[in-house]
């Protein structure tokens, strides 16, 4: 399965998803990047989460993402 079909579907997770719209917006991908924005609000929309990460135990770079994001 290719990596719009997964889009589509809502395969991958939160995580992977920030990976994706990252290297989308280096490659200015727009239509990966709608694909990712219609991916998150269904997962929500499915009540789906991102996985709690401990402030303890966030590493650097997930701190930079989280701080990114606006969270």
């Amino acid at each position: 399965m290719n990596r719009m079909k997964k889009l589509r579907n809502d395969v991958y997770s939160f995580e992977e998803l920030d990976t994706l719209e990252k290297n989308a917006r280096k490659l200015a991908d727009k239509e990966t990047l709608a694909l990712i924005e219609l991916s998150r609000v269904s997962k929500t929309a499915k009540g789906e989460k991102r996985k709690a990460v401990t402030l303890e135990n966030e590493t650097a770079r997930q701190r930079r993402d989280r701080l990114r994001r606006g969270e």
